[in-house]
């Protein structure tokens, strides 16, 4: 029996010393004696009827121009249609007051411009009529106002405007002559025919007349009415006085048709229809062309005291 196991235990070595090289080359790795190539890559076949499509840029890449946030565009708010009325009304409104204003700045330089004339006359300044108030101006006032006792303030005010022009008036307008005698002499040609462009007792116009009726009284007027209503100084209906001059427009636009103011509201004039005629003032025709009246007699008397 111990023969038997001594045996048995002397086969299991030798089977297990036989089994242990294979066992070493099971476990180790091929080599071969060739040199190693890496594989190369094989690139996809790509049909020229399809081109290759381009890759997106990433997000990131186009940072620079994506759009802003929602939160960050500022969008304009739109006025309530209340809130443009509103606008529209008032830039309207300060249109009409800079035209107001414009008429104004020139009445105003026309008048300014009248009154630099005047002192002029008077003597109480030498400087060009310019319509803008300048320092000579205002001390040409002053002392216009002071010696005829009015507030010198050097500012052109009704009352030196208005006493202004009757004192150059008073110094070049017709003198001694009484409005009377004016309307006497009117009177006397009453019929002689209406000729246009008339100057003599054969035939007169409107301001051929006029002009005749005042030389023959020793007094100057220009020959046409729009030159006539030029003269003196302006009067009211009210105002008016013998001897003063009436305008009327007719014909044509402005003072076009003269007559001499007889008093009780009638004048003499060389009417185109009827030649000289007395006629009244409140007669429908003459009453819608009337156009104004002039002082041109010194002896009818200042009209603003």
């Amino acid at each position: 029996m111990k023969m038997k196991k001594k045996l048995a235990s002397v086969l299991t070595v030798i089977m297990l010393a036989c089994s242990l090289p294979w066992q070493a080359q099971a476990a180790a790795p091929i080599v071969s004696n060739k040199p190693h190539k890496a594989p190369v890559a094989t690139p996809p076949a790509v049909s020229e009827a399809q081109p290759v499509k381009a890759v997106p840029e990433p997000a990131a890449v186009k940072a620079d121009t994506a759009a802003k946030p929602a939160a960050e565009v500022k969008v304009p708010k739109q006025a309530k249609p209340e809130k443009k009325a509103k606008k529209a009304a008032a830039k309207k409104s300060k249109k009409t007051k800079e035209k107001q204003s414009k008429v104004q700045v020139q009445q105003s330089n026309w008048r300014l411009k009248v009154a630099q004339q005047k002192l002029q006359v008077l003597g109480f300044s030498d400087e060009r009529p310019s319509g803008r108030m300048t320092e000579a101006t205002s001390t040409a006032l002053k002392s216009f106002q002071k010696q005829h006792k009015l507030k010198a303030d050097g500012e052109l005010n009704d009352a030196t405007y208005k006493k202004l022009t009757w004192e150059a008036f008073a110094k070049e307008g017709i003198p001694k002559v009484k409005g009377k005698e004016i309307v006497s002499r009117a009177a006397k040609y009453k019929g002689v025919p209406y000729v246009f462009g008339g100057t003599t007792t054969k035939g007169f116009d409107c301001s051929g007349y006029v002009q005749y009726v005042f030389k023959d009284c020793k007094a100057k007027l220009p020959r046409l009415a729009d030159e006539q209503a030029l003269q003196g100084i302006f009067v009211t209906q009210k105002q008016l006085r013998p001897g003063d001059l009436v305008f009327f427009t007719t014909y044509a636009a402005g003072a076009s048709h003269v007559g001499i103011y007889a008093g009780d509201g009638q004048f003499w004039s060389a009417s185109s229809s009827k030649g000289v005629i007395l006629s009244s003032l409140k007669d429908d025709y003459w009453k819608q062309r009337y156009y104004g009246a002039r002082r041109v007699l010194i002896t009818n008397g200042e009209v603003y005291k």
